[in-house]
């Protein structure tokens, strides 16, 4: 997604403005020819939550304000100006006006429901809504993926078409492909508490791990992955990764 969705930009600006850019960890930012080129750089957190462990805290840990639910056919549509409002702040949507954001999470939302992001769990997915307006407020959906190294660089693809039993089966590892609550509702434990029922229906598949991956320079997802317990995983190729297997 973000390959489409954050374009390299050209800024014609001298040397102590480009000094004073702020800069987002996704992007490289050079400066010659008096001009600023900032080239997109995205590079990915994978993480990983213990279901089992989790669940036994879910009470201490949520504030639910909101009424959860299935997803809908009629969400798909309708979840798109939410999506794209969770996101406004960061990469790639911040880059984006209204109509190409709107654009970008439509194109999201849809890539994941028709098996783009690997299986799409319907009965992991929910929906959040808000108990006195009954508006949709946030939503979450899961996908499946390989059961390989979560940390290695294909274990997010499938390289077979995965079976169309394969959630029945068990097959493959939970992966939180999308998370969003409307920016006036954060802060209030509703994503907590949409994960504690993704946990649950996990659970009850069967599952005991869930992955998960943010980008960096995304710090709200950071911190939120790290409260909820969430542990990071070493980076492909990183010097980390390295050590832990030559020991």
């Amino acid at each position: 997604m973000c390959d489409e969705w954050m374009p390299r930009l050209e800024l014609p600006i001298d040397i102590d403005l480009f000094r004073q850019l702020p800069r987002n960890a996704a992007y490289k930012y050079e400066y010659f020819d008096r001009r600023a080129w900032l080239s997109p750089r995205p590079r990915y957190y994978h993480a990983l939550l213990d279901l089992p462990c989790w669940i036994e805290t879910l009470s201490e840990r949520t504030r639910r304000k909101a009424t959860l639910r299935a997803v809908r056919e009629s969400d798909w549509e309708g979840l798109a100006p939410l999506f794209a409002a969770s996101f406004q702040r960061q990469q790639p949507f911040c880059g984006l006006d209204k109509e190409r954001a709107l654009e970008a999470t439509r194109k999201s939302l849809q890539h994941t429901r028709t098996g783009g992001d690997g299986p799409w769990i319907e009965s992991a997915s929910f929906v959040a809504v808000d108990e006195q307006r009954d508006d949709e407020i946030g939503a979450l959906f899961t996908t499946l993926l390989p059961d390989a190294d979560p940390s290695g660089w294909n274990s997010y693809h499938w390289e077979e078409p995965p079976p169309p039993d394969a959630l029945a089966r068990r097959l493959g590892r939970p992966h939180l492909t999308w998370i969003f609550v409307a920016p006036l509702a954060a802060g209030n434990g509703i994503g907590t508490s949409l994960l504690g029922a993704a946990v649950r229906a996990l659970l009850d598949h069967g599952y005991t791990e869930l992955a998960s991956t943010f980008l960096n320079g995304n710090d709200s997802s950071m911190l939120w992955h790290w409260r909820n317990g969430f542990r990071l995983l070493a980076h492909p190729g990183s010097y980390r990764r390295r050590w832990d297997e030559s020991e």
